[in-house]
């Protein structure tokens, strides 16, 4: 056995998971919906002239970016992943570009995400007037755009991006609200791989299951393992699924964000607002008295 699984089952052990009590019937997730495109009802005659329907499927549409990721070369990571919201390619021509796009897709405030946006000009130490194109721009719920760079720590100082951001900010009006730079130092490998597992469970969304244990989760107080509680209910999978839907939503809140879930599986019931004016009350009568 490979030391990887050997660390992988001790770390399931040490958290009271057992595979051996899983189902040996493969299991599989069911979709309120299909995971990429949407299905669209198609009325028309058949050949008899009989009134009659079908489902039509259609598939995402393309990413607006003005410059779009060339064929994969040899040291690069490149492709496209889907907006479940937006049903829109979103595009990325580097591994830390993935990790970006997957953390804003797992990011309920982020209502879309833009690729390669125009660019945007502005004047250079030279006096000469010059362009830049983001990596990203990203639209959150309140309606602020963010005009997102991406960068590997170590080609930060080389590339003068924080100069160019510097120039760039001032003349962002009509474009975006705000300009920042995330590097592998926030772009990190366990953050990416929880948003990945959320985007999944986004496309997977069953919202049954989601009520199931939305329901259950009413009952709980303080931190709980979600192997411990995706093995309360029947089916395990959909258990986990509708478990990082509800991260998504923001209903249950990983206790160490910065670390994979698998390795830190300890998560809590984020504080409904009605607890926190409740709160916040009694705070202020102790305060008076």
């Amino acid at each position: 056995m490979k030391a990887k699984a050997v660390l992988r089952f001790m770390k399931e052990q040490q958290f009271g998971f057992d595979r051996d009590k899983l189902e040996e019937v493969p299991a599989a997730l069911a979709p309120d919906k299909v995971t990429s495109g949407r299905d669209q009802t198609v009325n028309f005659l058949d050949e008899d002239g009989v009134p009659a329907h079908d489902v039509l499927w259609i598939p995402p549409k393309r990413s607006t970016g003005t410059r779009q990721p060339t064929p994969r070369t040899q040291g690069h990571s490149r492709g496209y992943l889907v907006d479940p919201g937006t049903e829109r390619a979103v595009g990325f021509e580097s591994t830390h570009e993935l990790a970006c796009a997957l953390m804003l897709l797992a990011n309920r405030a982020v209502v879309d995400i833009e690729d390669q946006p125009p660019e945007v000009e502005y004047m250079g130490a030279d006096g000469k007037v010059h362009g830049h194109t983001f990596d990203y721009r990203a639209t959150l719920r309140s309606g602020a755009t963010t005009a997102i760079a991406v960068k590997p720590s170590h080609l930060v100082e080389k590339t003068g991006i924080r100069d160019v951001l510097k120039r760039v900010r001032p003349v962002l009006h009509g474009f975006a609200d705000t300009a920042i730079l995330l590097t592998d130092e926030q772009l990190t490998k366990a953050r990416a791989w929880n948003a990945k597992n959320i985007l999944r469970a986004r496309r997977c969304r069953n919202d049954s299951d989601c009520n199931e244990v939305r329901d259950f989760l009413q009952g709980v107080h303080g931190s709980i393992n979600v192997y411990d509680l995706g093995q309360r209910f029947g089916d395990f999978p959909s258990a986990m699924n509708a478990i990082w839907c509800l991260i998504y939503e923001r209903t249950l809140v990983q206790n160490k964000p910065g670390n994979k879930l698998c390795d830190a599986p300890y998560v809590h019931v984020a504080q409904r607002p009605a607890e926190v004016l409740g709160r916040r009350r009694q705070v202020a009568k102790s305060t008076a008295e």
